[in-house]
């Protein structure tokens, strides 16, 4: 009884606290006001003229649709996948009452879970809290942004230290060390910026709609106006106070202190009917009677054994997903910024309408698209598109039936493969992917290279080499090296390559031998020794030290080199991506195994876990 008792204690306290707080400043304004005739205020709010309503509400619905922008940023960064025109809707509805009700976040979940089918109301309400937190800390940017260009008032240092501290978290966000918690839920620089944007116009507009409405001899110049009104709405939504009265008017009163009352008090009544009263009545009618609608449902993206790419097994590793663009599928990443798409859309030909989709897509996201090891082929569609592209790598193939170890191109192969032979090293197909001596040989590996790569290379995984190819090199009855391939029906690509620190010259040369005659047995047609790096003259030295030994390894199976190349709309965006593909493959999250069926993207929610929008929506919320 105790515990619920102090359990309904605990939360009556904070609105308990709020109403407190907003009755006493009410009561302050008042005591202030009481030598004020309301008679005068009353004839200067009916002095107006007409051009000065007008203008105010103009400058509220631009305020507005400000607000609905900054809704959809966050619908984007979180992935919810409902449709701009819900969205902003929603959004406008949601701030236009409770800020007028008060308790914002509380009311303006209930708005949403209404007007949005597909979210649970504590998915609105996590909505309704990011809203709050991000508007509070535009707010306080771009007060302190104000006042530190204003440099004529003596909060001049405080606005130096708010910047000082958003400059680090924006840092922070977009940087995301290892060590930042849920790295994938903090906002990108695409998003900080949107969002910082329309929280901008939101906030001009509503400082443009108080100048518009004061009486005009009394009228402040804006640019003193727009400081006063940025700090007065801060301590307003501190108050927690509907619409915060009280806070508001006395934080007005004593920084514009050169105006007088009246005028001062007509202009706030004036605003707060244009503002609050009537976008609140607006909002609630909009709520009550729009069209419930029913949740969004997007096209499953094509099942992984439809593309030709025996890569697609990548998606087992849960880093990678598949992502429905336009007619076709493609196997996609995320970075910080960027929705990036591998290898080539499926199944058909390159399409340029799915690049269309493949932007649509990250622009969803507040992410920009790029493509990845996509063949010549595909980047000439890209091109014609008007993308920019960079050769970056080259893939070698063969031809498993045509395969023959003798002629000149192959006398380094057949050197190393004596040289293993005579080492005593023989090699076998198959082997427990849970024994403990093949995990050894991996954690060698990775110390002797600096970790594992990620993101579109493989890594090490019982459960992922289960479903693949393995082949595994002995010596004396121990295991000293091992390779895996990617497998379909059309080509088999060789994943991972490890070894231990001690390894006879040719055991890598042999595993891949082996693995080329049982392709040829099984009738696979293409098998991939995968790419290697291969950048232009001016980019060369940025390829890793291991790419030349790589090469040459690769070299001495006479391969087709294929080029693949690094695609992006522009030449920034092309940067960009190049740098953070790379950080990607360098610095991989932790591996978390997901079932393929689980890893597709396209419907009308985010996959990734630090998300959680995934719930159905309430029956009521569906269409009838």
């Amino acid at each position: 009884m105790r515990s619920e008792i102090k359990r309904f204690t605990g939360r009556a306290a904070r609105p308990l606290l709020t109403m407190g707080i907003g009755g006493g400043l009410v009561w302050l304004l008042a005591s202030r006001l009481d030598h004020i005739d309301p008679a005068a205020v009353h004839a200067l709010v009916f002095s107006l003229a007409p051009q000065q309503w007008a203008l105010a509400l103009a400058a509220v619905l631009l305020s507005f649709v400000a607000v609905g922008g900054q809704e959809r940023v966050l619908h984007r960064h979180l992935g919810t996948g409902l449709p701009g025109g819900q969205v902003f809707a929603a959004g406008m509805a949601a701030g236009a009452v409770s800020q007028a009700a008060g308790f914002g976040p509380l009311t303006g979940a209930l708005i949403r879970w209404r007007l949005l089918p597909g979210l649970t109301l504590w998915q609105s309400t996590r909505l309704s809290a990011a809203m709050t937190i991000g508007f509070l800390s535009a707010l306080a940017i771009l007060a302190s942004t104000v006042l530190v260009t204003l440099h004529a008032t003596p909060y001049e240092p405080l606005g130096w230290t708010v910047l000082a501290a958003a400059g680090g978290f924006a840092l922070v966000s977009v940087l995301r060390p290892r060590w930042l918690p849920r790295p994938a839920a903090w906002p990108n620089a695409l998003t900080i910026a949107a969002f910082l944007f329309w929280a901008a116009l939101d906030l001009a507009a509503l400082s443009l709609a108080l100048w518009a409405l004061f009486p005009a001899p009394d009228a402040p110049a804006f640019a003193t106006l727009l400081p006063v009104v940025l700090l007065a709405l801060g301590a307003g939504l501190a108050s927690g106070a509907p619409a915060g009265v009280g806070a508001f008017e006395m934080v007005l009163m004593s920084l514009l202190a050169d105006v007088d009352e009246a005028p001062l008090m007509a202009a706030v009544v004036a605003w707060r009917a244009c503002f609050y009263a009537l976008p609140a009545l607006l909002g609630m009618g909009w709520a009550a009677l729009a069209p419930r609608g029913a949740a969004p449902c997007a096209d499953r993206p094509h099942p992984p054994q439809l593309s030709p790419r025996a890569e697609c097994g990548l998606l087992h590793q849960g880093a990678l997903a598949l992502s429905r663009t336009g007619t076709q599928t493609c196997l996609t990443g995320t970075t910080p910024h960027l929705r990036v798409a591998l290898f080539e859309p499926y199944p058909g030909k390159p399409d340029p309408d799915a690049l269309t989709a493949l932007a649509r897509l990250a622009r969803r996201e507040n992410r920009l698209p790029a493509l990845y090891k996509c063949d010549a082929r595909l980047a000439a569609t890209a091109r014609k598109a008007g993308w920019r592209s960079l050769r970056i790598a080259a893939e070698a193939v063969l031809d498993p039936a045509r395969f023959d170890i003798s002629g000149s191109t192959h006398a380094t192969l057949r050197r190393k493969l004596r040289k293993a032979e005579q080492a005593g090293i023989t090699v076998t197909r198959g082997h427990d992917p849970h024994c403990p001596r093949l995990a050894a040989i991996n954690a060698a590996w990775s110390r002797a290279h600096g970790g594992e790569r990620g993101f579109s290379m493989g890594r090490f995984c019982a459960a992922h080499i289960a479903r693949q190819c393995l082949y595994v090199a002995w010596r004396s009855g121990e295991p000293v090296a091992f390779v895996t391939f990617h497998s379909a029906p059309q080509e088999w690509v060789l994943d991972l390559m490890r070894h231990g620190n001690t390894l006879p010259d040719g055991t890598m040369h042999a595993l891949i031998l082996a693995s080329i005659n049982d392709a040829n047995r099984n009738g696979v047609p293409r098998l991939s020794l995968a790419a290697v790096p291969d950048l232009p003259a001016p980019f060369a030295r940025l390829a890793p030290a291991e790419a030349a030994g790589l090469r040459r390894f690769k070299q001495a199976f006479a391969p087709r080199w294929e080029p693949r190349f690094l695609c992006a709309p522009s030449l920034a965006s092309l940067a960009l991506a190049g740098a953070e593909i790379t950080s990607a493959i360098r610095r991989p999250a932790p591996l978390v195994p997901q079932p393929v069926a689980e890893r597709w993207t396209g419907a009308p929610h985010h996959q990734d876990a630090d998300y959680e929008f995934a719930t159905a929506p309430a029956s009521w919320q569906r269409k009838a």
